[in-house]
């Protein structure tokens, strides 16, 4: 039989760092964070990174290991990810996959290996150069016309994934939305449950966001978001940190380009738009459980709705657990 895996996934903001924590302490589980801007060092508050206290609450795995000029992917991801897993299976523990970054938790869950694939640094080159050439929506139309399916998981300004799928196509013939699904039809690599949050109410997780974007102001972001605006203007190439939402919306600002109010507006309206793409992307989860945030009026009745959810599954018995808070 399969190793157990609990996944925790959902949009920015929706209280997935508190649940699994929560859960972790609960099931004798460690954290394995599956978010692709938490992995990079230095960036905290941006990032909602699990602060101090939440590290020492329960061991957290894959936070701030990777150096800010460090190009990252998904495939770097699932190498590091299966060690981590690996090492908390090795102590008895359960891993608890926790994050938003829906590609990094469908490509370890399940196994999906496309990523090196087709990769050839020639083609690479070429496209990279059109981009700066002719900026990156001439590329995206062309995606959309290739392989409609890839584009619309794709957000137009993805540079990197856009790019990427242009050149997976381009080394193989093959459309890169054809290769995951081959992917997916096999059975998923790890026996795991995903338990995602959802809103039924989504003006209340975008309220939550634009809280939560105030609430980072007032601990610092702006002084965060300037070192790293000068990090990334000394740098002779555009690192995937670069692209990180709660940081290059606010870069503008500081170049003078537009006023700190416009800047704080960007941050909050881009930050609402990802959180709808995540919906988008965690709703088509095959067997995934929903979470719904907004019925729930506190974060224990909440944990216990995911208790009853995993015990409904067979997943998790509490009794089984022996370790739950008394």
């Amino acid at each position: 039989m399969k190793e157990k895996i609990l996944a925790v996934v959902g949009p920015t903001a929706s209280g997935k760092t508190a649940l699994g924590i929560r859960l972790a302490k609960e099931f004798q589980g460690e954290i394995v964070s599956c978010d692709s801007m938490q992995i990079y060092e230095g960036l905290s508050i941006g990032t909602a990174k699990p602060t101090p206290e939440e590290l020492s609450a329960v061991p957290h795995h894959l936070v701030g290991i990777c150096p800010l000029d460090r190009e990252f992917s998904v495939s770097d991801y699932v190498i590091l990810a299966e060690q981590a897993v690996t090492s908390v299976w090795s102590r008895g523990k359960l891993p608890i996959l926790v994050g938003g970054t829906g590609l990094y938790a469908r490509s370890f869950l399940w196994g999906i290996e496309f990523e090196e694939q087709g990769r050839k640094e020639e083609i690479r080159k070429k496209l990279w150069r059109q981009a700066e050439e002719e900026g990156i929506l001439p590329l995206y139309e062309r995606l959309k016309r290739l392989d409609p399916k890839a584009a619309e998981k794709i957000h137009p300004h993805n540079e990197k994934r856009v790019l990427r799928a242009l050149e997976f196509y381009e080394a193989t013939g093959m459309l890169f939305s054809a290769q995951e699904e081959r992917s997916r039809a096999r059975p998923p690599k790890y026996r795991f449950s995903m338990l995602c949050l959802f809103y039924r109410d989504r003006q209340k997780l975008y309220d939550r966001i634009d809280r939560r974007v105030d609430l980072m102001l007032e601990q610092g972001l702006l002084e965060e978001a300037e070192a790293f605006y000068h990090v990334v203007m000394k740098s002779a190439k555009k690192t995937t940190a670069a692209q990180a939402i709660g940081y290059k919306e606010l870069f503008p600002y500081f170049s003078g380009e537009i006023s700190l109010e416009e800047a704080v507006e960007s941050l909050k309206r881009e930050t609402r738009r990802y959180a709808k793409r995540q919906l988008t992307w965690f709703s088509r989860e095959k067997g995934a459980l929903f979470l719904y945030v907004d019925e729930w009026e506190n974060e224990e009745a909440l944990f216990e709705e995911a208790v009853s959810l995993l015990a409904s599954e067979n997943f998790w018995e509490r009794e089984a657990a022996g370790a739950g808070e008394q």
